[in-house]
């Protein structure tokens, strides 16, 4: 669980775009709790709306290529998995940042720049 909080505490830095049309600030704060995680499911999260927008059998490349197709998303979780909508995820212009420079609750904007495309690797 500590990690998942940690996780998700980073991923409210990520960058969330529609459209093309950066925001430029964060699109939720505060917390918010992501129900129905599993292991075999990825579950999609908006920060726009602030909730689930669906899930899909993990590995499964017909389902893969429908929610990579799609916009109303910003990240998914399977398990240890995570994916941004953009890079090999997704057509989105979604990125996730590791900002060590302040901690989390200071930050009043997102940064600007240092954002990583979705691409399959491990994060240590």
């Amino acid at each position: 669980m500590r990690k998942l909080i940690y996780i998700l505490t980073a991923l409210l830095l990520v960058g969330a775009c529609r459209d093309g049309k950066s925001e430029g600030t964060p699109l939720l704060q505060g917390e918010c709790t992501l129900n129905g995680l599993s292991a075999d499911k990825w579950t999609y999260f908006s920060f726009e709306t602030g909730d689930v927008v669906g899930q899909s059998t993990f590995a499964d490349e017909q389902e893969d290529a429908t929610w990579a197709a799609r916009t109303d998303w910003d990240l998914a979780i399977c398990g240890e998995h995570l994916k941004t909508n953009g890079g090999t995820s997704g057509k989105g212009l979604g990125g996730i940042l590791r900002d060590t420079r302040e901690s989390f609750q200071s930050l009043e904007e997102a940064p600007a720049d240092g954002y990583l495309n979705d691409k399959i690797t491990k994060v240590l």
